[in-house]
């Protein structure tokens, strides 16, 4: 994980340092330390946030050992109203889950908002703002697992109320619960959701979900298998070569 340069102390003179700089230094440090510890919780670089100031070309959340990690990369393209998408998460969240928190895979999640415009709301935004607040406050993929598991009907979207409990949910509640809520409705990651749809874009994908495995997109036939066949991950994953 990168981490912020140590602040540089410059030499003072013999008579010692004065008052001023001692506490310019303390605040520095204490600075820096808090940094440090808000890294360590992401679980991944800094790189891999799911924030458009630590990654504005819109690479997604990243969950894991780390986009640069020796295991294996897999990176699902995903709408939040898509109701494949739901199916695949729900037959294949927790195993994802369970092979994250082993170290063995790093899972990127490229988070689309196109349906908004085909179904005509702004669900798919406001919910993939709400992933955002999640990731920020440590709990993405139990939160992702909540969010897919009550998807609403098609065209009827999620409430602010609906998306702030699935936070709860996921164990988020006093301080970070009342942050959780003015990050739904105030929707600070806009820009990074926007984001993240221009970079699918780029990446020349345009139905979802699609499911890249160490850069390769994975068959057809093998996203059929993990979308109706619970309990087949590892399988499809090894079977791509590791």
């Amino acid at each position: 994980m990168p981490r912020p340069p140590a602040p540089e102390v410059k030499p003072v003179a013999a008579r010692g340092p004065s008052a001023g700089l001692i506490a310019g230094v303390v605040v520095l440090v204490v600075a820096l330390l808090g940094v440090l510890v808000w890294a360590a919780t992401r679980g991944g670089d800094l790189e891999a946030v799911g924030s458009s100031s630590t990654l504005p070309d819109g690479g997604g959340v990243s969950v894991g050992p780390g986009v640069d990690a020796d295991v294996t990369q897999v990176r699902i393209y995903e709408d939040p109203q898509c109701p494949w998408c739901a199916r695949l998460e729900n037959s294949i969240g927790e195993d994802l889950a369970e092979m994250v928190e082993a170290g063995e895979v790093n899972v990127t999640f490229q988070i689309m908002s196109f349906l908004d415009g085909n179904i005509g709301n702004d669900s798919s935004k406001r919910s993939a703002n709400a992933m955002l607040c999640a990731d920020d406050a440590g709990v993405f993929l139990p939160y992702h697992q909540a969010l897919f598991a009550e998807q609403p009907a098609e065209g009827a979207g999620w409430t602010d109320e609906q998306l702030v409990g699935y936070a709860e949910q996921a164990g988020v509640d006093g301080d970070a619960l009342t942050d959780f809520q003015a990050c739904v409705a105030e929707q600070p990651h806009a820009d990074y959701v926007q984001d993240m749809q221009q970079r699918a874009n780029e990446d020349g994908v345009n139905s979802t979900p699609t499911v890249f495995v160490d850069g390769e997109e994975l068959p057809q036939e093998d996203l059929s298998r993990l979308i109706q066949e619970p309990g087949v991950l590892r399988e499809v994953l090894e079977a791509q070569g590791r």
